[in-house]
């Protein structure tokens, strides 16, 4: 039952190698977009997910049932009072690093409270990792995980070109809009890091490995990682 976290720049690919490993091992990718879509199900789905308590839970229910768990933990909260859906919960968890932008931090910190918002999402990973056969995509996750053992830290890193191509194509932006967004994307993940962590993102010493798939590739980069979990695919 692997557990791997992924954590790199804007454009350098991760999520393409999470995919690819989770799907060569079994096992299930997760990451901001899939919490997102998690948090906008919870209130609909608590009682269906309550009935299949003792059922193999799918990934979207999976993630939903640990989205209204740490919720209900942290007794987090928006604006408006509901501990589900306050205003900007979705967005929020859809961010990269919505604590990293002090515009943004300013802007929300009117609505939530950062450090409960971060201990939500620390609470989801911890849970997920827990339950184990899970690819975890960003969000610090190989520091919210460095005492769980047994899980493997992957960096990832890119040459800049290959970044902006790669934003280029998947978002479908000129490439000033790309350079753009890399180089915001990525005060803001520093600043996410050095807020909660107190550490860079790039620092090799937080991973036990890291890969390029600027060089690689991504077929390479995910093959490299099944052979550090000693995995046959």
């Amino acid at each position: 039952m692997a557990v791997v976290t992924l954590n790199g720049q804007l454009g350098g690919a991760a999520r393409e190698v999470g995919q690819e490993v989770a799907r060569k091992i079994g096992a299930d990718y997760v990451d901001r977009l899939l919490l997102a879509e998690a948090a906008k199900r919870v209130g609909a789905t608590v009682s269906a997910l309550a009935e299949k308590e003792h059922e193999h839970l799918s990934l979207a229910n999976r993630l939903t049932r640990l989205v209204q768990t740490a919720f209900e933990r942290s007794a987090y909260t928006g604006s408006g009072g509901d501990p589900f859906f306050g205003p900007g919960v979705d967005a929020l968890l859809m961010r990269p690093y919505p604590e990293g932008d002090e515009e943004q931090m300013a802007t929300s910190s009117k609505e939530v409270d950062d450090n409960r918002f971060f201990q939500v999402i620390s609470d989801m990973i911890k849970d997920l990792a827990e339950e184990g056969n899970v690819i975890i995509m960003g969000r610090g996750s190989n520091l919210v995980l460095k005492n769980f053992p047994e899980v493997l830290h992957v960096g990832v890193v890119a040459p800049v070109e290959f970044r902006i191509e790669t934003t280029m194509q998947r978002d479908g932006t000129s490439r000033e809009e790309a350079e753009k967004y890399i180089a915001d994307e990525e005060r803001s993940r520093i600043s996410f890091f050095k807020k909660h962590f107190k550490a860079h993102p790039d620092d090799p010493i937080l991973y036990h490995m890291m890969v390029n798939p600027g060089t690689l590739g991504i077929e390479t980069s995910a093959n490299v990682i099944v052979q550090a979990l000693g995995i046959n695919p």
